[in-house]
């Protein structure tokens, strides 16, 4: 190996006194930011420019300015970058990956919260769909949507328009809907998790609760 590739992390210091201080990951709360303190954490002690020279000499072709966006959370790296930055740390890009699946595809979720209705919930998921179809350059026709999805076209646009049919009976036939629907619009399958929390929670809550005989939860 040449003099000028660093060590395996294995065989650094967690910190070197000196040198540029550590940028804040931003932003430090959000799905982009979990990955980036994450890619931060295991290549500690290792600088921007250190990281992309040994990359370039035994995984892929990086830059310092790639490293520095990825750490820092300006940007959502590509799978082949966390794969590189994981095998320089010496770590399973598993869990890499999946923050980095969640960095992309979080901001689409709906995201309940204690108190909300399940119409905002609805209404929530209507946007969150919208969002994914305008995504592009150009927006996803709803006739090309529903052919993709196999749903009839009025279907689509009720369900993008947060229109989303209550009764606990309609809930496995709304979820597949939604399945299709996100898979037509490009969501990976290990992304849909995302959704399905805040939906069921949104097409299981009504305003008041009871049990029938067979223990069924009713509005």
């Amino acid at each position: 190996m040449s003099p000028s590739v660093p060590l395996s992390p294995c065989t650094r210091r967690p910190y070197r006194r000196g040198g540029r201080p550590r940028r804040p990951v931003h932003p430090p709360g959000s799905a982009q930011g979990r990955l980036a303190a994450a890619l931060d954490d295991v290549l500690r002690g290792w600088t921007d420019a250190e990281v992309a020279i040994h990359a370039t000499a035994t995984v892929l072709p990086l830059s310092a300015a790639t490293v520095g966006r990825a750490r820092s959370g300006r940007c959502v790296p590509s799978a082949e970058t966390v794969k590189a930055l994981a095998a320089i740390a010496g770590v399973d890009p598993g869990k890499l990956l999946r923050l980095r699946t969640e960095a992309i595809w979080q901001p689409f979720a709906p995201v309940d919260r204690p108190g909300v209705t399940r119409r905002v919930i609805m209404w929530s998921l209507g946007q969150s769909l919208e969002a994914l179809r305008r995504r592009g350059r150009t927006a996803v026709p709803y006739r090309v949507l529903a052919r993709r999805a196999a749903l009839p076209e009025a279907t689509v646009r009720d369900r993008l328009a947060g229109i989303w049919p209550a009764g606990f009976r309609r809930q496995v036939r709304l979820l597949l809907q939604l399945d299709a629907l996100l898979r037509a619009l490009g969501v990976p399958d290990t992304a849909i998790y995302l959704w399905h929390g805040p939906v069921r929670l949104g097409l299981a809550r009504t305003s008041r609760w009871g049990v029938t005989r067979r223990g069924r939860w009713l509005g």
